[in-house]
């Protein structure tokens, strides 16, 4: 057995050892292993949103950050109206919620603006604190949606029994979070980042985003 001074791991190799040595190659991998997967990922999700875009025949166009190519937005015509796909961002540090939208553009001359959301939690306090919904009449549907504009006499009158029974149709979609005209632009979202898997789940919301936009254009006619 070797002595306490000839040993090959002795008293002096102990006080000289740093533990801290051993995880220096896992700090240094870790960011690596970290932007290795997110690059794959990325690659991967924007080679299945081409095959989509294709399909649909929509223009891919897409952005790059530290070195990862992310798609941005797909867009294209579909009833003569500008269509297009995105992903947005509401809210900051551990707020910071990540959306996937559709949308389909309006004139320029628009000035109807709505909102219509689900009655839950959110909407009575919203109530509560003074904001305004319109009611249609058809109590099923003023139970079930929270209906803001800033026409109320037109839009009531504009959600004829085909558009509330597409809308009541959407209930059951959980994912989406309600329909909106802002900006010029008819949209829907759901929470997450743009992927083959969303802009289809996206692209069935289109039928009832082209009606609201009807209904939006003709705001601007009367």
């Amino acid at each position: 057995m070797a002595g306490a001074s000839g040993g090959w791991f002795n008293a002096g190799m102990i006080a000289a050892f740093n533990p801290g040595l051993l995880f220096l190659p896992l700090f240094a991998t870790v960011p690596f292993l970290i932007f290795w997967f997110a690059r794959k990922q990325a690659a991967k999700t924007r080679a299945e949103l081409a095959v989509f875009a294709a399909a649909a025949g929509l223009r891919m166009t897409e952005k790059t950050i530290l070195g990862i190519t992310t798609v941005e937005s797909l867009e294209g015509e579909l009833q003569g109206r500008t269509v297009r796909f995105w992903t947005y961002a509401t809210g900051s540090g551990k707020s910071r919620t990540s959306w996937a939208a559709v949308g389909v553009g309006v004139p320029a001359g628009v000035a109807l603006q709505f909102d219509l959301t689900r009655q839950n939690f959110g909407s009575k306090l919203m109530e509560l604190f003074g904001v305004h919904e319109i009611q249609v009449g058809d109590p099923a549907f003023d139970a079930a949606w929270f209906v803001r504009t800033n026409q109320p006499e037109f839009f009531a009158a504009a959600l004829v029994p085909a558009i509330r029974t597409r809308l009541m149709a959407e209930l059951s979609d959980r994912r989406c979070a309600g329909f909106k005209l802002e900006q010029g632009i008819v949209q829907c979202a759901e929470q997450g980042w743009l992927s083959a898997g969303s802009a289809a789940r996206l692209a069935a919301k289109l039928p009832l985003l082209q009606d609201l936009a009807d209904v939006a254009e003709v705001s601007a006619r009367v």
